[in-house]
């Protein structure tokens, strides 16, 4: 195979996108997701140190994020790990949205 075709390919691929495009996309998801999730905590710490209660629902969602990480990992490495920290984030995530859905009954 010479050079062009494995160019076109890679070109098909990646739907026209190069390397370092992929690689900053990629970058820019993780950082958001990390600010999201601190910002989230944040918020949650004040909640608690305000005496106005918790808002589960916000570390429900971040939960999720990390749920979501952790099987696309798995998907994709087929590590033990990943599958393992992925059923923890789901089962927390259950929890917390059950306590949020508790909570507005209550």
């Amino acid at each position: 195979m010479d050079k062009e075709k494995i160019l076109e390919m890679s070109r098909k691929e990646n739907k026209n996108k190069d390397i370092a495009d992929l690689e900053t996309e990629k970058k820019a998801s993780a950082n958001a997701i990390m600010i999201g999730s601190i910002f989230a905590g944040i918020l949650w710490f004040w909640q608690v140190f305000t005496n106005n209660g918790t808002n589960d629902s916000i570390l429900a969602i971040i939960m999720v994020m990390c749920a979501v990480i952790h099987y696309s990992k798995y998907a994709s490495l087929k590590t033990k790990k990943y599958l393992f920290c992925a059923i923890c984030w789901t089962f927390s995530s259950v929890v917390f949205t059950l306590s949020t859905i508790i909570g507005f009954y209550n």
